[in-house]
């Protein structure tokens, strides 16, 4: 019959164990150059966001909600340039560009007129650092019916 292991025995075993897990963590707050308070008070409470590390896609989502809220029913067509859109790991940001049909109003009518959107979002937090648009003023008409143009005709 199989003798018990005796339970002075499974408790120097588990501290063993423990201890080995202890020192591995502190390891690596060594190498990692982290006090153990400052990994406390990191592990003990949430970062300033609701991401710890945003995507591509959380960015371009941000940009895109960003978009409609500035130009509230004034969008006819938004979306992404995939080709342009890219991350910029020197400054650990995600470059968005939209491009999109926004109408004069809210009342949707008349011609939309295509406008360049530049969306710039940290890649840690998923917060909009920039948000910037441009248009084209080509084809826009003046209140007398004429193309806008300075005294010289420009």
């Amino acid at each position: 019959m199989p003798r018990k292991t005796p339970l002075r025995q499974v408790l120097g075993f588990l501290a063993i164990a423990l201890a080995i897990v202890a020192l591995s963590v502190l390891a690596t707050l060594q190498v990692l150059d982290v006090s153990v308070g400052e990994f406390a008070l990191r592990a003990g409470s949430e970062e300033a966001g609701p991401y710890r590390h945003a995507t591509m896609t959380d960015g371009q989502m941000a940009c895109e909600e960003k978009a409609e809220n500035s130009f509230d029913g004034r969008i006819r067509v938004l979306h992404v340039d995939t080709f342009s859109s890219r991350q910029d790991h020197s400054k650990d940001l995600y470059k968005i560009f939209l491009e999109a049909l926004i109408y004069a109003d809210s009342d949707q009518e008349g011609e939309p007129r295509e406008i360049f959107i530049s969306c710039f979002v940290h890649a840690k937090s998923g917060r909009i650092e920039r948000f910037q648009f441009a248009g084209d003023s080509e084809g826009e008409v003046g209140p007398d019916g004429e193309e806008p143009t300075n005294y010289f005709g420009l």
